[in-house]
């Protein structure tokens, strides 16, 4: 289903407050299952940035100290070894966790994004 959200769609929600705010919300609770603390200003301008430089740092720890949790966090987030491999054009990163950290944050959009069109389809 979550290949089904289109890039344009995507790109869209990252601008819409409630999306941004469910999705720092689904950020915190996936880590926070993890032992891993993410704290968000409220600041949907920033969010992304704010949250990726948390997150890689979590991300970063984890390939270099605990791969199975890391292992365990993208099960949990849903993201699997393909969506890793899949690039998107027009983004370079300096590391794998940031990569990671990337494929982390959209994966959680899209989940927020599908709850919510299921939600509404129930009204």
């Amino acid at each position: 289903m979550h290949e089904l959200i289109s890039r344009r769609k995507l790109d869209q929600s990252k601008q819409d407050e409630k999306f941004v705010l469910l999705t720092a919300q689904q950020v915190k609770k996936d880590f926070a299952m993890f032992g891993m603390q993410v704290d968000f200003s409220g600041n949907i301008h920033f969010a992304y940035q704010e949250l990726f430089q948390q997150l890689n740092v979590h991300i970063e720890n984890l390939l270099n100290a605990n791969y199975e949790k890391l292992k365990s966090l993208l099960y949990q987030i849903d993201l699997s070894e393909k969506e890793l491999t899949r690039t998107d054009q027009g983004l370079q990163f300096s590391s794998i966790s940031e990569l990671i950290t990337h494929k982390i944050l959209e994966r959680e959009l899209k989940k927020v994004l599908i709850r919510t069109y299921f939600k509404e389809k129930e009204l």
